[in-house]
């Protein structure tokens, strides 16, 4: 027999999710503090990116930092282990795949 979970009235359900999060991914509630002219440019940003919502466009703000530090980690190590790249390296990179 197969018990069906009720919701206690008033309970809300869960938002949908956002910028690819899971669904049903836990989330934890952070607290932070803005000087006033920033704290106002993410608002702005925010209100024309995620439709307002602050704390979607500062997640989204969150991954696209952490990517870019793993990013950096992975060159680290790669020039670690084989030495550092070079201009000519860089300059055949960018005939490959120039910048627009």
């Amino acid at each position: 027999m197969q018990v069906k979970k009720r919701r206690r009235p008033g309970m809300l359900k869960k938002a949908p999710s956002r910028l690819g999060e899971r669904k049903g991914a836990a989330s934890t509630k952070l607290a932070i503090s803005f000087e006033d002219g920033l704290a106002a440019r993410v608002r702005r940003a925010a209100r024309d990116e995620t439709a307002g919502n602050v704390s979607a466009w500062l997640a989204q703000a969150a991954h696209e930092r952490l990517r870019l530090q793993a990013g950096r980690a992975l060159l680290k190590e790669y020039e670690a282990a084989n030495g550092a790249i070079t201009d000519e390296e860089i300059g055949q990179v960018e005939r490959q795949w120039p910048r627009d």
